[in-house]
């Protein structure tokens, strides 16, 4: 028999194609912002993903001004855990847009996709990007470039920081760790890594049995005398050392 929160996924699915065909024609931006935050916040739920936030924290990822999220990329889910907290348009590899269910949902949600080894790429995403936070949008990414188990930061590429140079937007660096609800022990069922399907890997997650997805950040970075790549260092060791704060925990 399967288990009753696949259904409920298959209706969050559902739901959110009924979101985003029938809802977003007639919806504001503000409204848009907040139908993707309730749902991804019931996803979450239905996926068993609970957030760990603290008070402080949250407070610097709300915000009504324009910034560029960075962060450490660990799952599919990472995207989930930031659009709950603070909606935002997402860069993404080009990639995603093959994935069931979620690549559909990806395109419809207006996320800014790049071939990363394409320059002609990578220079449209950076407009796309400006465009995105001139116009008052959060934008969030994932400049690692991949996944990774989440113990540690691979270095950031540099070039999404150069739309925040040009659109003279802070940047908000943020660190994700994934535990067992339970023990508190890294979770590895977590991690979309390696040869490991999407679909494989939305199994692993949801029958896990309970999740905590803790959520740092450090303080935001103004542009101001910065290059894209000393922006790119720099909340690259933030994101690190929030990381192994969560760790030493």
């Amino acid at each position: 028999m399967v288990p009753v929160k696949y259904f409920k996924l298959l209706r969050a699915f559902l739901l959110a194609y009924w979101i985003l065909i029938i809802q977003f024609p007639r919806l504001s931006k503000l409204q848009k912002l907040q139908a993707i935050q309730s749902w991804s916040r019931q996803t979450l739920t239905v996926l068993g993903v609970r957030l760990d936030i603290a008070p402080s924290v949250e407070h610097l990822l709300r915000t009504e001004m324009p910034v560029l999220y960075v962060s450490n990329h660990v799952s599919w889910v990472d995207a989930l855990i930031i659009q709950a907290v603070q909606p935002s348009v997402f860069v993404a590899k080009d990639e995603v847009r093959g994935w069931p269910v979620l690549g559909a949902i990806a395109s419809k949600c207006g996320v800014i996709f790049v071939k990363r080894s394409s320059i002609t790429s990578t220079r449209q995403m950076v407009n796309e990007v400006v465009r995105a936070l001139s116009n008052d949008f959060c934008v969030a990414g994932f400049p690692e470039g991949t996944t990774s188990i989440g113990s540690e930061v691979n270095p950031f590429y540099s070039n999404l920081f150069e739309a925040s140079i040009l659109a003279d937007a802070q940047v908000l660096p943020i660190a994700l760790r994934y535990t067992r609800a339970a023990t508190g022990e890294p979770c590895t069922k977590t991690p979309f890594i390696g040869e490991l399907s999407f679909i494989r890997s939305l199994h692993q997650v949801i029958s896990s049995n309970g999740i905590v997805a803790t959520v740092l950040t450090g303080q935001p970075i103004s542009p101001i005398g910065h290059t894209r790549k000393t922006l790119a260092h720099l909340s690259q060791h933030a994101v690190s050392t929030q990381l192994a704060t969560l760790n030493s925990q």
